[in-house]
């Protein structure tokens, strides 16, 4: 009785939070996450006993897409995965590794970005610039791989399908954060590994 009981409480806290979070958005955002769960229902989609209601993942997730620092800048970044298959968990770990790879790709993109503007800086050509951050992206594959191992998730839902297969549907989420630090770490690897110039040469021979 006393688990029932603090799950109950636990549940209520999330719908409170998400309720809050809700309130938060302007009142575009807000018609739009309406419209977003209305959506949701029409189309089936449930979750499994013990999980957080719909409500509340749904406004978790819209209101993670829509959340920015104080600079504009995405606070996360997020990645969407739907699977089908007659089997929940099986459907479950593929929709997973999609989100994932999403993310994985938008990582990659973020960091070359940001790589490329740190060489910029150094007065590195703009052409040379895009090419050393793209192969310094190229050779963090494991360190890119290793921050999506626990990935924040945003929401979980299933629905079942006319045929009897379910569909699962995962969005997950890392922090923005992430980008800044793997980049300065894959630049200081980098110098290690001779893959930059010395910046001072490259300023004297101008």
């Amino acid at each position: 009785m006393k688990a029932i009981k603090f799950f109950a409480a636990l549940f209520m806290l999330f719908a409170v939070s998400a309720s809050v979070s809700a309130q938060n958005l302007d009142k575009a955002s807000q018609k739009a996450l309406k419209k977003q769960l209305k959506e949701f229902k029409a189309e089936g989609w449930k979750v499994n006993p013990g999980q957080l209601p719909l409500e509340t993942q749904v406004t978790k997730a819209f209101t993670a897409q829509t959340e920015v620092d104080a600079m504009g800048y995405e606070v996360w970044i997020i990645g969407e995965g739907k699977s089908t298959g007659s089997i929940y968990d099986a459907a479950r770990t593929q929709a997973l590794t999609v989100a994932k790879g999403e993310i994985a790709m938008k990582l990659r993109t973020d960091m070359t970005s940001t790589i490329e503007q740190d060489l910029a800086n150094e007065q590195y050509p703009a052409g040379e610039a895009e090419s050393i951050a793209k192969t310094i992206v190229a050779q963090q594959g494991r360190s890119i791989d290793q921050q999506l191992n626990r990935p924040k998730t945003l929401m979980e839902c299933y629905r079942k399908l006319p045929n009897g297969n379910t569909e699962v549907l995962i969005r997950c989420a890392i922090s923005s954060d992430t980008v800044s630090k793997l980049a300065k770490a894959a630049i200081q690897q980098a110098r290690r590994d001779n893959l930059l110039k010395d910046v001072e040469k490259v300023k004297s021979q101008r």
